[in-house]
């Protein structure tokens, strides 16, 4: 390389610090250049193809790995943890998820049961949260990655940039020293207006990388933080809950044998007491019985009236009969006398 294109590099270096390329990047600009060759109406468009190729295959890629990683997914999760945590002291849902079943009166089978419910739901979702950890700091490993082959394309979009702007000036240059003809200038002012395009295209490039490299910070500070909930929630949380699910069962424990014994003391007091009620009862029973003749008085004369009764009811049933049959003899005499008479008439 001679001292003038090494100036002339040089020249473009400094004049365009946007860049970010420095004295080390000539070799690589000076053999883009050379890829330039204005002879060919194709160079100008294949130019540069290869570095917008791989940001946008970049872009694939970052869908592709990060499509079944969902922000939203981890967050839902970690509200659903914090929910669990809130209804902890109200009743069951429908979907029998409770924390505090001891707040129920349960026999001791069915609160160990709802124990065992309960830590099997602790479990699961410490599971899950471990999962979504996991994927997480993958996650932000690859868009680490993700930003390193984006800040070398970057680069690499400067290095043609910083060689299409030389073109432009050896072009430029050539174009002011040569006295070309008007299809040979024409010919040259459109090489030249398609080299600033496609400059300005790939300076389009570099700053959509720039973007995408804001993005991709973005995206691993997101994936950071929702990692270090996560891990707070693993150590720090879940722990606690299992504490305090363990301290509540002890609690119930302890409630029922208090309630245990005051029922033992209740049952025996009530035993007590109604023993000596009986005995009373028996007692008093006993003595009235032993005082009392076999046959009551009152049930004699209550006897006697009825036999009484009886007696004066048969005697008036028997005048009642006898007044009947005297009234029907009447009545068979005047029937006869009322025939015999109308006998002696038709004679």
């Amino acid at each position: 390389m001679d001292d003038n294109k090494e100036i002339g590099y040089l020249r473009v270096i400094a004049s365009n610090p946007g860049l970010g390329l420095n004295d080390s990047d000539i070799p690589q600009i000076e053999t883009s250049v050379a890829e330039l060759d204005t002879s060919d109406i194709n160079s100008i468009t294949r130019f540069g193809l290869d570095t917008q190729k791989k940001m946008a295959e970049l872009s694939q890629v970052m869908i592709n790995n990060l499509n079944d990683s969902s922000i939203d997914e981890v967050d839902d999760t970690l509200r659903d943890t914090i929910s669990y945590l809130c209804d902890i002291e109200q009743e069951e849902s429908d979907n029998d998820r409770k924390i505090l079943f001891w707040k129920r009166k349960n026999n001791a089978v069915a609160v160990r049961k709802k124990y065992d419910i309960a830590a099997k739901n602790v479990d699961a979702i410490a599971g899950t949260l471990e999962d979504h950890q996991v994927r997480l700091i993958r996650d932000c490993a690859f868009l680490n990655q993700m930003f390193n082959m984006n800040q070398e394309y970057f680069r690499q979009a400067g290095i043609k940039v910083a060689a299409l702007k030389m073109k432009v000036d050896e072009m430029r240059a050539k174009a002011l020293q040569a006295d070309f003809n008007p299809v040979e200038e024409s010919w040259m002012n459109n090489i030249i207006e398609r080299l600033e395009r496609k400059t300005v295209e790939l300076e389009l490039s570099r700053t959509i990388s720039v973007q995408q490299a804001a993005q991709i910070r973005m995206l691993q500070t997101n994936f950071a933080i929702m990692a270090d909930k996560l891990q707070s929630t693993l150590y720090n949380t879940i722990p606690l809950w299992k504490n305090q699910i363990v301290l509540a069962l002890g609690a119930e424990h302890a409630r029922q044998a208090v309630r245990t014994d005051q029922t033992i003391n209740e049952m025996t007091n009530k035993l007590l007491l109604r023993n000596a009620e009986n005995l009373k009862l028996v007692t008093a029973e006993s003595q009235r019985a032993a005082g009392s003749t076999a046959i009551d008085p009152h049930t004699l004369a209550e006897t006697n009236r009825i036999l009484i009764e009886s007696l004066d009811e048969v005697a008036r049933i028997q005048s009642e009969n006898r007044m009947k049959r005297e009234s029907v003899e009447k009545e068979l005499e005047r029937i006869d006398r009322e025939m015999q008479y109308g006998i002696l008439t038709d004679d």
